[in-house]
């Protein structure tokens, strides 16, 4: 049995901040989104850093959430395998969120080279996907320096120092709103190996530079992760919205 149709407004109208906007053209080409879960094996980079002032005003609109801890999420990722085949991704979170007192991880920024990708994030788990080129370079076999760029928007990161190898584990909840408003959590699971790190980013866009901060951050390096993203369950609207 084929997949039911999403249509196109639907993926079109998923909220982010304005660097992850899609034009009618590219939400009207979009295949119909491959369904959840999704397993995805790779490498990439991982930073944080303090939020900056005002940088929940960046949540997706009608987020709901008791209150936001004041940690910003960075992050490049290269799948070589999973669900929609091999793709690049760039991602940001302007801040963790407590919601009926578990953190949540609400994306409010991604983009990716994949249109595949891009039907199945916006249709499956309200990940407002944009497309994007990417520059990816490796050092003994591990990301070193990569950047992406858009519409009027770039994302630069590089490895300035990496410890030592270590096993890396997580097990967390994202926190997206669908194009209806309804407010959604979404299972993620990741284990792989890798490296803590420093890693210096920068930033351009209309938004970007003010919450996914240039700078050098605490991070990781990903040598090999495999990534499941479980199907999205609804939640009600209660807490707050910024």
């Amino acid at each position: 049995m084929s997949e039911p149709q999403i249509a196109p407004d639907r993926l079109r109208h998923v909220s982010g901040v304005p660097e992850s906007a899609i034009s009618e053209v590219l939400a009207a080409r979009l295949p119909t989104p491959t369904p959840a879960p999704w397993t995805t094996s790779g490498s990439g980079l991982v930073w944080l850093h303090r939020s900056s002032a005002g940088a929940a005003q960046h949540h997706q609109r009608g987020l709901a959430f008791q209150r936001s801890l004041p940690i910003t999420v960075g992050a490049f990722l290269r799948y070589d395998q999973g669900p929609v085949g091999a793709y690049d991704e760039v991602l940001g979170v302007p801040t963790l969120v407590i919601d009926r007192r578990r953190v949540r991880v609400p994306v409010a920024f991604m983009a990716v080279d994949s249109e595949s990708s891009i039907a199945g994030g916006r249709g499956n788990w309200a990940l407002p996907k944009t497309m994007a080129q990417f520059q990816w370079e490796s050092e003994r076999g591990a990301p070193h320096r990569l950047s992406a760029s858009g519409d009027g928007w770039s994302v630069a990161a590089r490895v300035r120092w990496s410890g030592p190898r270590m096993p890396l584990w997580v097990r967390g909840s994202l926190a997206q709103v669908n194009a209806d408003g309804t407010v959604l959590a979404v299972p993620v699971r990741s284990r792989g190996v890798g490296r803590l790190a420093r890693i210096e980013v920068t930033s351009e866009g209309p938004t970007l530079p003010s919450w996914l901060r240039a700078g050098v951050h605490a991070g990781a390096v990903l040598e090999r992760a495999t990534h499941t993203i479980l199907p999205a369950v609804p939640r009600s609207a209660s807490g707050r919205t910024p």
